[in-house]
């Protein structure tokens, strides 16, 4: 039986990264590793939704190439959205078949900093339709759960002292003089679509608050993820594959 595939969702700079590493119990290497065993250890293994392929050369060459082109050529309006998405989704696709695949085909549970429900939420804001989203990344392996984690954008911006990409502050949404009032103005319509969108598909959502400590989130967080684990009927997220 397939392991169980959650993500956590939320803004840029929630702390979805620093959560996701604390409540798991294996990095990606180590679950690797547990995969080979008979049976898997059955613990959750947190894997960076930039991860490239430790089980394919050729798709880690490949993907490679993506992440350079995603996140290693800095910001730029010159290119339309029409442009990024496919980059995107070919990305996940890949990311879906020999990243998680593997981890999650073994048995082993897996959860994610993020998936294409952030990405999802930006294209919209920016006039692109669900449908024309939806059929582009049809291929894309879905989470069965997904946690949004929300928080004040003003104060999130405080709490890293505004260190955003262009990208981040609303570039693509063309905000002019990008700052904390673009950042502020892009990320709360980001955040109502991303409530819009856990309240349409029954997300558990967190509030995250920008000054308490990450243990202390991790440890309200834990519980939510333990019982997606163990959730016998899926109304948290897409389809089991």
């Amino acid at each position: 039986m397939a392991g169980r595939f959650l993500a956590l969702e939320g803004g840029d700079g929630v702390g979805k990264t620093t959560l996701a590493r604390m409540v798991a119990d294996l990095d990606y290497e180590q679950g690797l590793k547990a995969a080979g065993e008979d049976p898997p250890t059955g613990r959750l293994v947190y894997v960076s939704r930039r991860q490239m392929s430790a089980t394919s050369a050729y798709s880690a060459g490949l993907m490679g190439h993506l992440s350079t082109m995603l996140w290693g050529s800095g910001d730029s309006p010159d290119l339309p959205d029409s442009f990024w998405v496919p980059l995107q989704a070919a990305w996940f696709t890949a990311h879906s078949t020999t990243v998680i695949g593997p981890l999650l085909d073994s048995g082993l549970d897996v959860i994610v900093d993020g998936w294409v429900y952030k990405f999802f939420s930006k294209l919209i804001l920016q006039g692109y339709d669900q449908a024309v989203l939806d059929a582009t990344f049809s291929r894309v392996r879905m989470p069965d759960a997904v946690i949004l984690l929300t928080a004040d954008p003003a104060a999130l911006y405080d709490r890293r002292e505004g260190q955003f990409r262009p990208a981040e502050l609303g570039m693509h949404a063309a905000l002019p003089d990008l700052g904390k009032e673009t950042f502020i103005t892009y990320q709360t319509d980001g955040q109502r679509l991303l409530r819009e969108t856990a309240v349409r598909r029954g997300w558990p959502t967190l509030l995250v608050d920008a000054d308490e400590q990450a243990p202390e989130t991790a440890a309200r967080l834990s519980p939510i993820v333990a019982e997606l684990r163990h959730h016998d009927t899926l109304t948290y997220g897409g389809s089991r594959r």
